[in-house]
């Protein structure tokens, strides 16, 4: 079975900083392959209560240096590395992780195989192909990601304001999750809204999106009323992600683990 499980879905800082809703991100199991996605505050935690297994990672990837989304990848290093003393997995991360002022540390760096990500790069592990199609816009190194695995291709549309080439970056993929930190555009904050993620979603049509990574005035306004909103309007199976949501990719089921 391939599934992802939302270790968090909150975005911004004032949802984490608060706790509103749990900022881990999100764990996926494609064709064996076990990925652990944009580790932000307590990810170790959800992944121990929900009783995932990090000892079985494959690897760790962080879309971006931002803390909501890095905050935890050291830890959970270690966690796949048995403390580091069995030397294991791939730690994939943008250039800027790893150079001036590096949110992974020196200590954890000989415990696993580190790839800098890349526009264009592709790799597999195991049966899992992941391609890194397009640099996103965003204050920091940041990278969409496409896995491809056994049900079909995924998408994942991380941190970004709008641009005209990202939806073609995407189209094709079965499935897509994507980060709607707001509801109305702020050009301080380079983030998509509803509106851009509703506009995004018709242009891709995967046969299902899943909205995550939520600030407050998303919250306000309700995720789940935003996912029928623009399901009603593309006609795209939308779906609202909450903490400890597990999506099961071949029946396209969705669980609740607790």
């Amino acid at each position: 079975m391939s599934s992802v499980t939302f270790l968090g879905t909150g975005g911004g800082r004032m949802v984490v900083l608060n706790q509103m809703r749990k900022s881990g991100g999100f764990w996926l199991k494609l064709d064996n392959v076990n990925i652990l996605q944009d580790p932000g505050p307590g990810s170790l935690v959800m992944v121990h209560q929900l009783r995932l297994k990090p000892r079985e990672l494959d690897a760790i990837m962080l879309s971006h240096r931002h803390i909501d989304h890095s905050n935890d990848v050291n830890v959970v290093t270690e966690a796949m590395t048995g403390g580091g003393f069995q030397p294991r997995g791939r730690l994939i991360v943008p250039a800027d992780c790893l150079n001036s002022d590096p949110v992974v540390l020196q200590y954890v760096r000989p415990f696993v195989e580190i790839i800098e990500m890349k526009k264009g790069l592709g790799m597999t592990l195991g049966e899992v192909k992941i391609e890194f199609p397009i640099q996103t816009m965003h204050p920091v190194e940041t990278y969409g990601i496409i896995y491809s695995f056994k049900e079909g291709r995924l998408g994942y549309i991380p941190d970004t304001e709008y641009f005209p080439e990202l939806a073609g970056a995407f189209k094709g993929v079965d499935f897509l999750i994507i980060n709607v930190v707001r509801m109305k555009t702020d050009k301080r904050i380079r983030h998509l809204n509803m509106d851009e993620a509703a506009r995004l979603i018709d242009e891709i049509h995967p046969k299902r999106a899943i909205l995550t990574h939520f600030g407050l005035q998303v919250l306000k306004a309700s995720p789940e009323l935003q996912a029928r909103r623009i399901s009603e309007k593309t006609g795209v199976d939308v779906v609202a992600a909450h903490d400890d949501m597990c999506v099961n990719f071949e029946k396209q089921e969705t669980q609740k683990w607790f």
